[in-house]
């Protein structure tokens, strides 16, 4: 077992359990369970528990990230001409239908 320090509700240092040392009062010791870490628990101010996955990403933050940038569009534009745009632009298009 390992025990965790817990303070402002953030998992700090992580050690075996009997190898804790003195800490001020708002500072805890907390059991951690096995295989937790601090990329994956948080504490909920009562207890550590496994963090929430994170938001998957919306249809149009995925679509808005998939096209080139605009300084990559106008370099496109300038080497490629009109044609190796609207290629590049149709692409994310068809991958990302409305």
């Amino acid at each position: 077992m390992k025990k965790v320090l817990v303070f402002r509700n953030q998992l700090h240092d992580v050690v075996e359990a009997g190898s804790e040392f003195p800490v001020s009062p708002e500072m805890v010791w907390m059991d951690l369970p096995d295989g937790a870490s601090g990329a994956t628990h948080e504490f909920n101010g009562t207890a550590i528990v496994l963090k929430p996955p994170a938001p998957l990403p919306s249809y149009r933050q995925l679509r808005a990230d998939a096209y080139p940038s605009i300084p990559d569009q106008l370099d496109l534009l300038y080497h490629g001409g009109m044609d190796a745009w609207k290629a590049a632009i149709t692409a994310v298009k068809e991958e990302f239908p409305k």
